[in-house]
């Protein structure tokens, strides 16, 4: 089956090893035949947001804007710092979220898959996740994947030996193509 939506797919992690990054790659990996994944894996050379950058956009906002209108999916491995998105998660999406009169990220589904703490994610995704419905994205928050303290069990290579892993990920795709099915056209 040729894949009916693309998606791209960034890690809010720059840490070597990160199980943020390693369930990029596995829903990468996992992916339905519908849904082609895109791993962007440069969003680190973003500039840090500034509005006065929006009327000559340097090229990497320029790409990222680019890469957003093109898919139909944005998936994003999201750690937790102190409560909150990585400064590197915060400022692509706060990217995704410009020009205000014509966001690159309107009309994208948008799902976040996290390996934190105890708390699993659920800090960063929650503000952030508002944000971008308030900004025209389509949030798919069901099923969650908010793991908590499995990074000893996902390789950096996206593979796991834990099938709840798999499946938690597994649906949050099945959840993203859903969503995108259900979009208005």
């Amino acid at each position: 089956m040729t894949p009916s939506f693309r998606a791209i797919a960034f890690s809010g992690s720059l840490r070597n090893g990160s199980s943020n990054t390693a369930l990029v790659r596995m829903a990468q990996r996992l992916a339905p035949p519908e849904l082609h994944i895109e791993i962007i894996d440069w969003v680190h050379e973003l500039p840090w947001m500034n509005p006065d950058l929006e009327t000559d956009p340097p090229e990497p906002v320029q790409r990222w804007w680019n890469a957003l209108r093109e898919a139909d999916a944005l998936i994003v491995g999201m750690p937790e710092y102190n409560w909150n998105p990585t400064p590197l998660a915060k400022n692509a999406l706060d990217w995704a979220t410009r020009p205000p009169d014509d966001r690159a990220i309107n009309g994208t589904a948008v799902a976040f898959l996290s390996s934190a703490g105890r708390a699993g994610g659920a800090n960063s995704q929650g503000n952030i996740g508002t944000i971008l419905g308030y900004m025209g994205a389509i949030v798919v928050d069901e099923p969650p994947v908010r793991l908590s303290l499995v990074a000893d069990r996902i390789n950096a290579d996206g593979t796991t030996d834990d099938p709840e892993i798999e499946a938690a990920v597994s649906a949050k795709l099945d959840a993203v193509v859903a969503a995108l099915h259900a979009r208005p056209s």
